[in-house]
């Protein structure tokens, strides 16, 4: 049986809608994740759209697995645009992979299910037990990949079990950048360091680009996944974790040996075979990520990434 998260199993899967009527119950949640098109997003709820402030609220899940200068961007924009809600998931990144023993992949998307869909539910489940009608409102644009693409501005979220909203989706990269230039508002300085995408430092979507940008600029975090790996061999009792899957590099960098649950010896990638790997020019790439154009992310369309 599958494991592929649809976008129906995230809720997503509605026809689209027509804007609801607005009622005196009716207040607007924002999901901030640190990038910039959520942070556009809220620029643009709170400083353009005309809707009363006091009418909107913002969040931001920390994952456990978010780089510091993200933290501060997110604690910039609380300060300077709107005061944001920061939500704890019941076990962060790393905790909840050794308690599911096993590590997200692009089957098997659980950590946007578990560490931000399902806090940001049970935060809204809040808001209605308070006695708010909640929109949640999110920074997805569609030309931002083929999936987003088919996302509509109205419909309603079977996970949030509330109406969703996309103000953003017919934007450009330009109007995201323009906004913030309008409001003096920077953008992470993840960007300017190479980052393609902040939601986690790193994600198990990074691209070869970016696994190579944080091994040069930030290695602390590869020293920290390679700790990590470690730590749940010990945990599951056999050489079998690793970070990224195998697929992500080709057959020849992958020097760890593991065992599967069923006692087959295989090899994979260990994150230093993937930074060893990402130091090579375009001809060493890995299957999964070989039709994946760099400048096009292959995440979620949820928008809590980005």
């Amino acid at each position: 049986m599958s494991t592929k998260v649809t976008t129906e199993d995230l809720g997503f899967d509605f026809p689209p809608m027509a804007a609801p009527v607005i009622t005196r119950d009716t207040i607007f949640q924002v999901g901030v994740s640190g990038g910039k098109d959520s942070s556009a997003a809220l620029l643009w709820m709170v400083r353009e759209s005309g809707i009363d402030p006091s009418r909107i609220r913002a969040s931001f899940c920390d994952t456990g697995n978010e780089h510091d200068i993200t933290l501060e961007h997110v604690q910039m924009l609380s300060e300077k645009v709107h005061p944001i809600e920061v939500i704890k998931p019941e076990r962060g990144f790393y905790e909840m992979c050794m308690h599911e023993k096993t590590v997200p992949n692009p089957v098997n998307r659980m950590c946007t299910r578990l560490l931000k869909i399902e806090p940001t539910s049970e935060y809204l489940q809040k808001l209605k037990v308070q006695g708010y009608d909640p929109i949640n409102v999110s920074g997805v644009r569609a030309d931002e990949s083929a999936d987003r693409s088919a996302c509509h501005e109205w419909d309603y979220n079977g996970i949030m079990l509330c109406v969703q909203w996309r103000p953003l989706i017919r934007w450009t990269i330009s109007d995201v950048f323009a906004i913030h230039e309008r409001h003096g508002i920077g953008l992470n300085l993840l960007y300017g360091m190479g980052a393609e995408r902040v939601g986690c430092d790193l994600c198990i979507f990074s691209k070869k680009a970016e696994i190579r940008n944080a091994s040069v600029h930030r290695p602390e975090r590869i020293d920290n996944i390679r700790v990590w790996e470690v730590q749940m061999d010990g945990i599951l009792g056999r050489p079998c974790c690793s970070f990224y899957q195998a697929s992500k590099v080709p057959e020849r960098f992958r020097t760890k040996r593991i065992i599967s649950a069923s006692g087959e010896e295989m090899m994979t990638c260990s994150i230093d075979d993937v930074v060893r790997w990402s130091m090579t020019g375009k001809g060493a790439k890995g299957s999964w990520e070989d039709d994946q154009p760099e400048s096009k992310g292959i995440g979620c369309t949820s928008g809590f990434c980005e």
